[in-house]
């Protein structure tokens, strides 16, 4: 343990006083106890905190996961499944340009998700810069995956038998009476027969948890020095898998104050903290890198390399400088016919990370657009399991516009703004 302190101040002390301060000054705002969720995620369920192999030694990868109410079996039946006994899974990713962010920052967005579909919602708490570079977060995010779908992986009956001992817990606290159970006159039940459905599983990410969300769904080609890299969902998976996407950044080789800018934002002031960003998000990965299919995925060939089965719903927030980065994906995805596989939902008028900032803090239009976007979140996933096509059902049933979401037409395309891309090979 003591080297482990040491070589991780020994890699901070290499990264210069510069991006020390820098990181703790963006990081200190959300540093969020778990303790806090009980005021944010009142409607819970909280989370519990399981700890999964990483492909690297002698680390490990903290996830956050939500799991579902159920009915527990009366201990005379000598049943051991609850109800529900199977579950769904969705893994979340949380944003913060990949140098801050909390798992916890999303435990309302992975609750509700948890209620509603009934599944095991997994925040995934991913390494980030300045210490671990590109690409450790996609690791990362992909080792978690492997614990789920590949029975040989070390972390397949851990993240199992996690499930199934917190579940035994929450069984134990509805037997008796709280001073019984403290006197130990209680009986401890058996461990909960379960199941992870790995037939229903989707991904979900806001802002750079958006990219990474992506990237689980991509297969990376040949590029800049690096091998072939598979998508972690075999190619063979014959499920159709949701991808919620919520203001993705899906282009890094542009730094924050590189992003085009549409009039609704206004210039940029002459004091702004995109001076922090642009040094930290440089952190990540390289200018040299930052083309890679895994630090860019809106890069890639989509109908070469996103999984045939991936299904997207895309939500865009007009007063966002990310905005142009998908509109640019968009038309990719119309060239190269996978764009019956995306949901396009446009609100021009909302700020980045409206859906993850808590309620207290928006006005009372931006709430309502935050819960219809987490409606509509859960309903794309539903469709999406249920075998039916949603890009098709959401357009029957609502076409571009929902209850409100405003002017869906406002797009902010100007073609200045897409030069930056084309320019850029």
């Amino acid at each position: 343990m003591m080297n482990k302190v040491l070589h991780t101040a020994q890699q901070w002390k290499e990264e210069g006083w510069s991006t020390v301060w820098k990181t703790a000054l963006v990081r200190l705002p959300r540093a969020v106890p778990i303790q806090a969720l009980y005021i944010t995620n009142p409607s819970g369920p909280q989370p519990f905190r399981l700890d999964l192999p990483s492909r690297r030694r002698n680390v490990t990868i903290p996830v956050y996961v939500f799991a579902p109410p159920v009915k527990f079996p009366e201990l005379s039946t000598e049943e051991t499944q609850p109800t529900p006994h199977t579950f769904p899974i969705i893994m979340d990713y949380h944003g913060g340009g990949f140098y801050l962010g909390s798992c916890l920052e999303q435990a309302p967005f992975c609750a509700k998700l948890c209620r509603e579909l009934q599944a095991i919602v997994i925040g995934v708490d991913y390494r980030m810069a300045p210490i671990d570079k590109f690409p450790a977060a996609i690791e990362d995010a992909e080792d978690v995956v492997f614990a789920l779908l590949n029975e040989r992986n070390p972390g397949y009956d851990m993240l199992r038998k996690g499930v199934a001992d917190y579940l035994r817990r929450q069984w134990y606290e509805t037997l008796g009476t709280p001073e019984e159970r403290k006197k130990d006159k209680v009986p401890a039940p058996p461990v909960p027969h379960i199941t992870l459905d790995t037939t229903r599983i989707g991904f979900s990410g806001a802002s750079s948890g958006g990219n990474i969300a992506l990237n689980m769904a991509i297969d990376a080609p040949a590029s800049l020095g690096m091998p072939e890299w598979k998508c972690p969902i075999p190619a063979d998976y014959p499920h159709p898998v949701p991808l919620l996407l919520l203001y993705p950044a899906l282009d890094l080789r542009q730094l924050p104050d590189e992003r085009f800018r549409n009039e609704r934002l206004g210039p940029l002031p002459e004091k702004k903290r995109l001076d922090i960003d642009n040094h930290l998000a440089a952190t990540y990965v390289s200018r040299e890198m930052s083309g890679h299919p895994r630090a860019s995925p809106g890069l890639v060939d989509t109908s070469k390399y996103l999984h045939k089965n991936a299904k997207s719903l895309l939500i865009l927030s007009g007063l966002d400088t990310l905005w142009e980065q998908s509109e640019i994906w968009v038309e990719k995805l119309e060239a190269e016919h996978r764009f019956k596989d995306v949901k396009v939902m446009r609100y021009e008028d909302r700020k980045h990370g409206w859906t993850q900032i808590p309620e207290i803090a928006l006005s009372k239009e931006e709430r309502k657009t935050r819960m219809e976007v987490l409606d509509e979140c859960v309903r794309f996933a539903n469709v999406t399991w249920q075998g039916r096509d949603p890009v098709a059902v959401m357009d029957k049933e609502n076409g571009d516009v929902v209850a409100a979401q405003g002017n869906p037409e406002l797009k902010h395309n100007e073609r200045e703004g897409l030069k930056f891309f084309a320019d850029k090979e």
